[in-house]
């Protein structure tokens, strides 16, 4: 098992509640040379780059409505009739899959896409995915010793790991990814049920959690202090609290894989704006923007090799965490579902 020290790279970690972040550099009424974007990335350093960028490369104003990926996803489904949104941007691709499925999407194939290797087809021009980041569990190094650190995700389960770590919210597309990965060996590949033994692993798991609520930003002193020593997180937050924090993170390869997250980009339907939120998307995914979007905010690694050609470190980093086979064609339509019984019958309601 290969435990990698992160002291560096990154971005802001867990996504909170739905926030209109006003990065747009313009003001007044939405025009044809302004457009909407719904995305988790839409806080802080990528939100400011993609605003600045957008502006100066496409004359563009971009505001975001931004939140985390659950959150999101069940917006922009309670909007199908009345969208609001031109362009959905980062979104997992279990959450794309819902609303490309209900209807929300417009098909939009952006001049990037013939680029995009096989292994990362949506199976559908209602979005393109354009990055991937792996849902990791890490320890800090001065906490925790190796010996004790989990070596699988089932081991989060065990009463050892009781309050001593933390995991994201599950209305968070990371949470739900966790998730998805806990439950899916337990998951029948045909029928998509889960066994029960799958069940008592995710509540006991959960129930050993330090909960992080909807909207509640995540606190690095208790990771400091050694409280909760274990994170569950994506990658690139991994990366950031460390080096913000001065932490010897070590990033478990756990055994059996962790779920990579595959993000993506959409035209919503609806939009009228659509001529705007297309050269938006054609811009964005481009090898040029990606590649410097990763290098200036230590964003999810980028699928299109053109870009990728140019992070080696980025590229080397998912070598070192094994990939779960999860089959997201499968997850997608019960994951509504799956949090409705987290929800009523592991946390609660």
């Amino acid at each position: 098992m290969v435990k990698r020290s992160v002291l560096a790279v990154g971005v802001a970690a867990l996504a909170g509640a739905l926030t209109l972040v006003g990065c747009s550099s313009g003001g007044g009424e939405a025009s044809a040379d302004s457009i909407l974007v719904y995305s988790p990335q839409g806080e802080g350093p990528r939100g400011e780059y993609i605003a600045s960028h957008a502006k100066d490369a496409l004359g563009l104003d971009v505001s975001f409505v931004s939140g985390g990926g659950g959150e999101l996803t069940e917006r922009l489904l309670a909007e199908k009739n009345n969208s609001q949104a031109d362009v959905v941007l980062g979104l997992g691709e279990a959450q794309l899959n819902q609303v490309e499925t209900a209807g929300v999407l417009a098909d939009y194939s952006p001049a990037w896409r013939d680029l995009v290797p096989d292994a990362f087809d949506s199976g559908t021009e209602s979005f393109t995915l354009f990055s991937q980041t792996p849902i990791v569990m890490a320890y800090n190094a001065a906490a925790l010793g190796e010996e004790q650190a989990p070596r699988k995700w089932e081991d989060l389960a065990e009463e050892r790991f009781a309050n001593k770590f933390v995991f994201p919210s599950v209305t968070s597309q990371t949470g739900q990814a966790a998730v998805a990965g806990i439950l899916w060996p337990y998951t029948d590949r045909e029928s998509g049920e889960v066994s029960d033994v799958g069940w008592e692993m995710l509540t006991r798991i959960l129930k050993n959690a330090v909960p992080v609520a909807s909207g509640q930003k995540f606190d690095w002193n208790w990771v400091v202090s050694g409280e909760q020593p274990v994170v569950v997180n994506w990658l690139g937050g991994i990366e950031t609290g460390a080096k913000d924090n001065g932490l010897d993170l070590r990033v478990v390869d756990a055994e059996g894989g962790s779920p990579f997250v595959s993000t993506g980009i959409g035209l919503v339907a609806g939009s009228d704006r659509t001529d705007a939120a297309k050269r938006f998307i054609d811009w964005f995914g481009s090898a040029e923007v990606q590649a410097d979007f990763v290098k200036t905010t230590r964003s999810d690694t980028p699928v299109n090799p053109q870009a990728l050609a140019q992070l080696p470190e980025a590229a080397a980093a998912l070598t070192e965490i094994g990939k779960q086979d999860i089959d997201w064609g499968v997850v997608a339509p019960r994951m509504s579902s799956w949090l409705e019984r987290i929800q009523l019958d592991i946390l609660g309601g």
